[in-house]
């Protein structure tokens, strides 16, 4: 059985070897022997195992691949906590100097292979007590050189290993970054036909790759798509260069299309390109997915769209149907003093004098007649939105002149209070006029047995605020919460749609502004809008 050394541990014993079969031999006999036995594949794992366990004998392979035995050797020696160490050669070497080669290299001795399994332990159980084989200093000095010159031709070849591997590392590297790069680009790319036409294009070029097409499943017609297009008369992936490989494209499990590469370079393993493949596949899929959502969004966004401006004009329509009376009201009255001075002036014995003065307040008439029909038409008409720099206290003084009549008939005094410094706001003027005359009529509706109308405006901050206030009974809380609610109105149902309040905060939000209303039972109601300031001011020449 194995000694202790010193302090009663028992003998630990380190085997480097690649060959199982000759571990499994030596740790049956070793074992068997009480010593405690610890194992190395190669050099390198052996020499970090020597350092850390600081075993008592080192039974050292000569044969080991990439990392040989006598580099082994030399390198354990290197390390001064293994400077003492016994080293026992396992060789099967029998040419002449190997035995001084062993020798010289670090060992303290070798034990010949095959093992001798009937001797093995006895020899091993020698070296640990003493025994030591040299080589004559005589001879030394040959070896040694030859020693030297072979870790020097080592040290030579693994630094052109490191350089060339350094520059794969860099390569790969700025590869990765480019897949990296053009990745990010695809993800975020909701056009297949710049996906194809661009980026697949610079991926191909950044891996190597002959060429990349996508062919997709469309959702809606079940079609099969490919980009990019193939030559006419030509199936799809005619004429490419390479080996293919190809990778399903997916979302959540459902398999959406393919992607196929032509691999030319020799630089990526086919397991390699096949990975990135994939990777890439992923993104393409997650693009196709998100460029397939967005012109849905952007096709519903449209009719979204359409169905707003006819809206819009649909409350258009009701107001000049609300205001058809008012209107005839102020066409009428004009209409009346023309038609009665043409008839005075068709009397016998007018004087000259007499008909200019008629003919001036007919003209003048006219005008007012033509000022009316020209608010009218410019509000009832249809067009695309469309913004200029106005001053909006005009728009609303423009506004006020259709229901001026109305108002008076229903005894409703209107005042109004302009900021005479407001500057000129953004706005789409028919738009916002339709917005105010809604206001103003839902605020005179609200005083049948007259009352007062105030309208303001003033600078708030970043703003233009304008203010519709009425004297009218008050909103009940109930329906505040409603009131800008598309189809929810107060009115009878000859009077009202439900759209004309709807509509407006419709039209303020996507000029960037807001409107809120403030109410109390039996005083009335305040209708505040916010209209955005431009960051720059026009320039009016």
């Amino acid at each position: 059985m194995a000694e202790p050394v010193g302090g009663g541990k028992p003998v630990k014993i380190l085997h480097i070897e690649d060959n199982a079969d000759n571990r499994r031999l030596v740790r049956r006999l070793l074992v068997a022997e009480g010593y405690q036995l610890l194992e190395a594949e190669d050099g390198l794992e052996g020499i970090d195992k020597a350092v850390r366990e600081g075993p008592d004998l080192i039974l050292l392979d000569i044969g080991l691949p990439r990392f040989d035995g006598y580099e082994a050797a030399a390198a354990l020696r290197a390390f001064p906590s293994l400077a003492a160490t016994l080293i026992v050669a396992l060789t099967a070497y029998t040419n002449p100097g190997d035995r001084e080669r062993i020798l010289t290299a670090g060992c303290n001795g070798y034990i010949a292979k095959p093992i001798d399994v009937d001797r093995f332990t006895g020899v091993v159980a020698e070296f640990l007590r003493g025994k030591r084989e040299q080589v004559e200093p005589a001879q030394q000095t040959g070896y040694l050189r030859e020693l030297n010159q072979k870790l020097v031709q080592r040290l030579f070849k693994k630094i052109q290993e490191m350089d060339k591997a350094n520059r794969d590392l860099t390569a790969r590297s700025a590869q990765l970054e480019s897949l990296h790069r053009i990745g990010e680009q695809i993800t975020s790319q909701l056009s297949l036909e710049t996906l194809a036409g661009e980026l697949l294009p610079s991926l191909a070029s950044a891996l190597g790759f002959s060429a990349v097409e996508i062919s997709l499943v469309d959702p809606d017609t079940g079609r099969l798509e490919v980009w990019p297009l193939p030559e006419p008369g030509k199936p799809a992936g005619a004429g490419r260069e390479g080996r293919m490989l190809e990778v399903p494209t997916a979302i959540q499990g459902r398999v959406t299309g393919r992607l196929r590469a032509w691999v030319t370079s020799g630089d990526l393993s086919p397991a390699d390109a096949e990975q990135i493949l994939r990777i890439v596949a992923s993104q393409v899929a997650v693009a196709a997915e998100n460029a397939r959502l967005y012109e849905g969004l952007r096709r519903q966004m449209e009719e979204l769209r359409q169905t707003q401006a006819q809206l819009v004009q649909s409350a258009k329509l009701a107001a000049i149907g609300e205001l058809a009376a008012n209107v005839a009201h102020e066409i009428n009255n004009p209409m009346t003093s023309i038609l009665g001075y043409a008839t005075l002036m068709l009397d016998e014995g007018v004087d000259a004098t007499t008909v200019i003065e008629y003919l001036k307040t007919i003209q003048s008439e006219a005008l007012r007649i033509r000022e009316t029909v020209r608010a009218l038409l410019d509000f009832s008409r249809q067009r695309d939105f469309t913004k200029e720099h106005v001053d909006i206290s005009q728009a609303i003084k423009d506004t006020l002149a259709l229901v001026r009549r109305h108002a008076a008939l229903s005894n409703i005094a209107v005042e109004e209070k302009y900021d005479p410094n407001l500057p000129p706001v953004e706005v789409d003027v028919p738009q916002c006029k339709q917005v105010f005359l809604n206001l103003i009529t839902n605020a005179l509706d609200a005083m049948p047995h007259g009352g007062t109308l105030t309208v303001t405006t003033s600078r708030d901050g970043d703003f233009i605020g304008i203010g519709f206030a009425d004297t009218g009974g008050g909103i009940p809380e109930a329906n505040l919460a409603r009131i800008f609610d598309p189809f929810f109105t107060t009115k009878p149902a000859v009077k009202g749609t439900g759209l004309g309040l709807s509509v407006s905060l419709g039209i303020i939000q996507s000029h960037g502004g807001t409107i809120d209303v403030k109410s109390e039972m039996g005083k009335g109601s305040i209708f505040s809008v916010k209209i955005p300031i431009p960051t720059k001011p026009p320039t009016f020449s």
